[in-house]
């Protein structure tokens, strides 16, 4: 044990706050998966965005190595919600201490990234076992990170940076408020949806309709990422060293968690 505190720490990565943050991780999300299987069923919308959370991470994963092969790279990295790249380090983002326009337009980077994962996952097969299940959940997120690249493109060069910076605030008000609308019909039934026919219309649209169930998925795979972010900092942890030694000893929780991803897919 102390020849590998030691090795941790000679990377520059403190032990005891490495295998919390991976506990963290891992439980959490068996934990959340649990939940979305006894109470909702299998595949439920909390399983799917569960399941849509382990993908981000991956995409994540797959910023960082681009980062470590230098800055031809640098093209290929989208900026990715929750976290910032400088050298050597990531750094999480402070939802206790960023604006509340920072805040806002980090969730909706999110919900946006979430629905192109939930949207190729969608559209991709599950696979008949696991070798074709992995290579269709790498495809699912390899599609993502690319529609995800042109889409923060596209609305980097077309939109003014002022609309940029408070159009997050509105438009998640107003996605807000609408998924709540149609929440009510779950919460007080039929009876409200026949006085006010338009509550029946969002519900439908949220959770019937295929582009709304994936918004409706978007929106709770942002809040289970931003629980984690939130988790991590109250842990102690705001930076992670993402050096190529740092990623190669992180790789065994990326097995671990590519194994709970199939457990979450397959079972739960």
């Amino acid at each position: 044990m102390e020849t590998v505190i030691s090795y941790f720490n000679a990377l520059g990565i403190d032990f005891d706050t490495f295998w919390k943050a991976s506990l963290l991780l891992l439980l959490g999300t068996l934990l959340l998966s649990v939940i979305g299987r006894f109470a909702f069923g299998k595949r439920s919308v909390l399983n799917h965005a569960v399941s849509s959370a382990i993908g981000i991470l991956f995409i994540v994963a797959i910023s960082l190595v681009l980062r470590t092969f230098g800055e031809a790279y640098q093209q290929l990295i989208a900026p990715l919600p929750f976290v910032s790249i400088s050298g050597n380090t990531l750094t999480l983002f402070s939802f206790q201490n960023a604006h509340y326009t920072a805040i806002c337009g980090e969730l909706l980077n999110m919900i946006i990234l979430a629905f192109l994962v939930n949207l190729a996952d969608n559209w991709l097969p599950a696979g008949k076992n696991i070798l074709s299940w992995l290579f269709f959940r790498i495809l699912t997120v390899v599609i993502a990170y690319i529609l995800h690249l042109v889409v923060v493109g596209l609305l980097a060069t077309y939109l003014p940076e002022g609309i940029l910076t408070y159009a997050p605030v509105v438009l998640l008000a107003i996605l807000a408020l609408l998924l709540l609308t149609g929440v009510l019909k779950i919460v007080v039934g039929a009876l409200l949806s026949t006085v006010n026919p338009i509550i029946g219309g969002l519900y439908t649209f949220f959770f019937a309709n295929i582009i709304g169930k994936q918004i409706t998925k978007a929106v709770l795979t942002t809040l289970i990422l931003a629980a984690m972010v939130i988790g991590l900092q109250y842990l102690g942890i705001h930076t992670i060293l993402i050096t190529m030694d740092a990623l190669l000893t992180y790789l065994p929780i990326l097995v671990l968690l590519i194994v709970l991803w199939y457990v979450v897919f397959r079972i739960f």
